[in-house]
């Protein structure tokens, strides 16, 4: 389930949701989002 939860992140960020809220959707850290986020604009999937 981990590409799942990569693209939920992503997608939660491009509708707008603040990182620190992605994070308790997600029920993962701040930080973790944010890399997935700088990873998925640097390269994508």
């Amino acid at each position: 389930m981990v590409t799942w939860r990569r693209a939920q992140m992503v997608l939660l960020s491009a509708q707008g949701m603040p990182v620190a809220k992605i994070a308790e959707v997600t029920f993962t850290s701040a930080d973790r989002v944010r890399d997935v986020i700088h990873n998925f604009n640097a390269d994508g999937f």
